[in-house]
């Protein structure tokens, strides 16, 4: 079964008006708190967005900016994917799609220098990105599994601190902007007592118990193409095991609705 979605990384400059909000109007479909100021802020930081359009009728339903920087790491160069804004309509919940695009992207960067680290930074205000990476990439942190060496955990903390300036609290690696920022829409994803007792939710839990009011975790992954390329397996088997359905009334009358 092919997934009902599909997918277009497109260059941040090519996005007109039209697409643009768009956009935001998805935002304010899943997030409280948005601004059109705040999300342009976001999206213009960024070079490449992929895009998610409902296969059949072609509707925006979902995106997520990305930008890429070097930098070094132990007197090394290595490569920085930086995921900004996401959104997915929750009709496409679980469709994967979105995943599968952002794991082509890295692992094209991975491709073009193999050698080179890549790293992904990550902004966790919910625990579902968390596990996606905690689960698909076995050197990130933080995480009960995994603990890095000084110099990684040196390195995030001079990223976070250069980025996102005093926001940035080194003590508990959270995130928190000041003036308005979003949150995700009570009744969306809420943690229930099943998934709060899943190991890797209560350690994410216990690290940033604000996230309900838009606190994020900052993670860093390190992207190996061994890791990738079973993660990309994984959705794969995923999409072919969905069963068919029908296009949901809400997307074909449009994802902002």
């Amino acid at each position: 079964m092919s997934s009902p979605l599909v997918s277009r990384v497109v260059p941040r400059g090519s996005l007109d008006e039209c697409r643009r909000r768009e956009m935001l109007a998805l935002m304010h479909v899943c997030y409280e708190g948005v601004t059109a100021e705040r999300f342009a802020a976001d999206l213009d930081e960024k070079q490449l967005v992929i895009l998610l359009f409902a296969r059949a009728g072609r509707e925006l339903v979902g995106f997520s900016t990305v930008r890429i920087a070097e930098e070094r790491l132990g007197g090394r160069r290595v490569d920085l994917v930086y995921s900004g804004d996401t959104v997915i309509h929750p009709d496409f919940w679980g469709a994967k799609s979105l995943q599968a695009a952002f794991g082509r992207l890295l692992l094209a960067r991975k491709l073009r220098r193999p050698l080179r680290p890549c790293l992904w930074l990550l902004l966790s205000a919910g625990y579902k990105t968390y596990l996606l990476m905690v689960r698909n990439f076995p050197r990130s942190f933080p995480s009960r599994t995994f603990d890095p060496d000084s110099g990684r955990k040196a390195f995030l903390e001079r990223v976070a601190q250069q980025w996102f300036g005093s926001q940035y609290d080194p003590a508990r690696g959270i995130l928190r902007f000041r003036g308005p920022h979003y949150r995700v829409r009570r009744g969306i994803a809420p943690v229930d007592a099943r998934t709060a007792t899943n190991p890797d939710v209560e350690y994410y839990l216990g690290r940033n118990p604000a996230h309900a009011n838009g606190e994020e975790l900052v993670c860093l992954a390190e992207i190996r193409l061994r890791d990738l390329g079973w993660a990309l397996a994984r959705i794969a088997l995923r999409q072919a095991a969905m069963p068919a359905r029908r296009e949901p009334d809400s997307a074909r009358a449009g994802a902002g609705t």
